[in-house]
């Protein structure tokens, strides 16, 4: 094997002389190693949290520190330690147990040849993410700073795609009179442009586009319209270039030269607002978020960092509703004082939300981390307000996400301290609570779901979330598409790929199906009873979708709930149609009956989509969201998807595209005519049907 390099080594076995003729055979190999055998799981955390480890070899049979105890805290630290497990169990089964339960690998005791290579196999696979996560933390800061220099360069700078504006700087904004470069994101160049000059533009970059090449720049000189309607005469230079891992067309403006400043103390002050909340004078959103960046950028092994979130429960419920918007400021700056007095000199504080401080805090363990969260919340819980004569008092969710070598990604840490912020609130809030992954339903038994799905049936455990369909072609409809989530006992929501194959193999998808059918008349009664006229459209399982039953049955719970039928859409996926295609005529000639509508989800990947459509007559497509997603995540050719619907437009059917998560998507998907689209970018499903569709009119 001839490993040069020391192998940092954790052992878990009952038997010391077991382990001690492991470390043997792993020198007499040529693998030299700095090995520790873990006794106890309070000297696992320790080890964990002191220096990084490159591997964990268990006895699967060890009872001291159980290799599933190792493996929760291992994750609960955020660490990457490979786990190799070993047995004397000969069944198949042994093997697809322990990796189910996460480890990388389960060898036969006594199996050395084999167990050398696995562990060469996993040293080399430890390296090579650690060498990926150096260099995403490489490409981060390059990409950091050169959009730092695009944000302040005096050079007026924007990126233009398909004729709308992907980027635009702040020079480039003040240039048209727009008081924030965001204004300008997704705006149709020609709105900027003197109606005598559109034509010739327009000619313009279409030549350009044609036959210009990457190093060509061309000048251009037009009248330009500010935001204030007043005109402008702009001179550019035009440059092909790559945005975002996006072809595009540079448009760079020389900015009128600004005057250097005569007051270096007027621009650290102007420097210092810039990063200064109003309310709490603590540091701002931004510069947490910098400051988090720069963090992770430069994290060592050494480095043992925790960003604690501290959300006060209810505040615009109870406490701005209380005492007004301008009061509840008094409010969170008197927490903002409070949460000083538990901030350190090496910690940053700032006000992350509006109801929200983040706490970065430096050299720090796990354990100190929970233990001053804690502290937090019972000081705030504590605190007594005094807001002109009238007395408050609040509490607060608790978050911590930690931050290590292990941390590449900003929004991962903030998720994550959200994520245990969101649960400690789930668990009546005022409490502290670190983030852990939640594996547990991860490897549970068939039979353990099995057993979760007939409780949450019998105990009313299911919850329905709702996210807005939004129209690209100023459409008046309202629609939302249902979600479901189970919730277990501890009230987290469980996916439904986590348990509806388990409730299928029981038959319940179908009682599962009239649930959320009844669950989302009752919610839609109370919401168009506020003057909505809101369409729901709901998932079916094949279940439902071959229930001869199940159309009388939606008969009388229309007429039960006093909706009329076209207030619903009810929804299937293509593959369960083309494995039913006789049940599905049957069950949308049954729907036209009662004038409900029918959608056709994950649309276009079965080998004769359109043959689908010939016989069964869905209103809405939806088209499958790999499609989407290939052209943002994998820079894809969208002409697959555009043909696509453009197919689908011929077939005369209205169409969805979801798993819209950036921009850069819109304009193919404006261009290629989709009515409607979906996706995080616009909204995530929530519980509520509160989305401000008059902001897309």
């Amino acid at each position: 094997m001839n490993l040069t390099t020391t192998i940092r080594l954790l052992i878990l076995d009952n038997s010391r002389t077991e382990a001690e003729r492991l470390i043997s055979m792993l020198h007499n190999a040529g693998c030299p190693n700095r090995a520790q055998h873990v006794d106890s799981e309070e000297i696992l955390v320790k080890l964990l949290q002191e220096q990084p480890w490159d591997l964990l070899i268990a006895n699967d049979q060890t009872t001291n520190v159980s290799p599933s105890a190792a493996l929760k805290q291992i994750r609960r630290l955020n660490k990457d330690v490979p786990v190799i497990l070993l047995n004397d169990d000969e069944s198949p089964s042994a093997v697809v147990d322990g990796l189910k339960l996460g480890a990388a690998d389960v060898i036969r005791l006594d199996d050395d040849q084999h167990l050398l290579l696995v562990i060469q196999r996993e040293l080399a696979n430890h390296e090579a993410r650690q060498s990926k996560r150096s260099a995403d933390r490489r490409f981060k800061e390059a990409e950091r700073r050169s959009q730092q220099l695009l944000d302040s360069s005096r050079d007026a700078i924007a990126y233009v795609q398909d004729g709308l504006y992907l980027y635009a700087n702040e020079s480039f904004a003040e240039l048209f009179g727009y008081a924030e470069k965001d204004d300008i994101d997704c705006m149709p160049i020609m709105d900027m442009v003197a109606d005598k000059d559109q034509e010739t533009l327009r000619h313009f970059l279409k030549d350009f586009t044609l036959k210009g090449v990457d190093t060509e720049q061309t000048q251009l000189e037009f009248q330009g319209l500010k935001q204030d309607g007043s005109a402008t005469r702009i001179q550019l230079e035009v440059s092909h270039v790559t945005y975002d891992e996006e072809p595009c067309i540079q448009f760079l403006a020389r900015a009128r030269a600004t005057a250097p400043a005569d007051n270096e103390a007027l621009e650290a002050r102007i420097k210092e607002l810039k990063w200064q909340d109003a309310a709490t004078g603590l540091y701002n959103r931004q510069y947490a978020m910098e400051l988090l960046e720069k963090t992770i950028e430069h994290i060592s092994d050494q480095d043992h960092l925790s960003l604690i979130y501290v959300d006060i429960d209810q505040f615009a419920e109870r406490i701005q509703n209380s005492v007004g918007v301008a009061q509840g400021d008094r409010v969170l700056a008197d927490l903002a004082k409070l949460l000083q007095q538990h901030a350190k000199p090496e910690d940053t504080l700032a006000r992350f939300s509006d109801s929200a401080f983040a706490l970065i805090t430096a050299n720090i363990n796990v354990d100190d981390a929970v233990a001053r969260a804690t502290k937090i919340h019972k000081a705030i819980e504590q605190r007594i307000i005094d807001i002109d004569g009238k007395t408050l008092q609040v509490s607060a969710s608790i978050g911590i996400s930690l931050i290590n070598e292990n941390s590449t990604s900003i929004g991962t840490v903030i998720e994550q301290a959200l994520s245990a912020m969101e649960k400690a609130r789930s668990e009546g809030g005022n409490r502290a609570l670190l983030f852990e992954p939640d594996i547990s339903g991860d490897h549970s038994s068939e039979k353990e779901i099995i057993a979760a799905v007939q409780h949450a049936l019998d105990n009313d455990r299911f919850r329905l979330l709702f996210q807005p369909i939004i129209s690209l072609r100023g459409s008046a409809e309202e629609y939302y598409e249902v979600f479901l989530r189970m919730v277990n006992e501890k009230n987290e929501e469980i996916s439904p790929s986590r348990f509806l194959d388990s409730a299928a193999s029981i038959g319940a998808t179908g009682k599962i199906d009239r649930w959320v059918i009844l669950e989302s008349f009752k919610m839609l009664s109370q919401h168009r009873g506020k003057g909505n006229k809101t369409r729901l459209i709901i998932n079916l399982s094949k279940q439902s979708l071959c229930d001869e039953t199940l159309l009388p049955w939606l008969g009388v719970a229309f007429k039960a709930a006093k909706l009329p039928p076209d207030a619903m859409v009810f929804q299937v996926h293509e593959a369960d149609i083309t494995d039913h295609l006789n049940a599905a005529k049957a069950f949308t000639a049954g729907l036209q009956k009662l004038k409900t509508g029918f959608s056709i989800s994950n649309f276009g990947c079965s080998l004769n989509p359109f043959n689908t459509l010939k016989h069964v007559p869905a209103d809405l497509i939806k088209v499958d969201g790999s499609f989407t997603l290939d052209i943002q995540n994998n820079n894809a050719n969208p002409e697959t998807l555009i043909k696509l619907i453009e197919q689908i437009h011929e077939e005369n059917k209205i169409t969805i595209v979801p798993f819209v998560e950036n921009a850069s998507v819109l304009s193919t998907l404006w261009q290629a005519g989709a009515h409607y689209i979906q996706g995080f970018y616009l909204q995530e499903p929530t519980g509520s049907m509160s989305y401000d569709f008059n902001m897309e009119s």
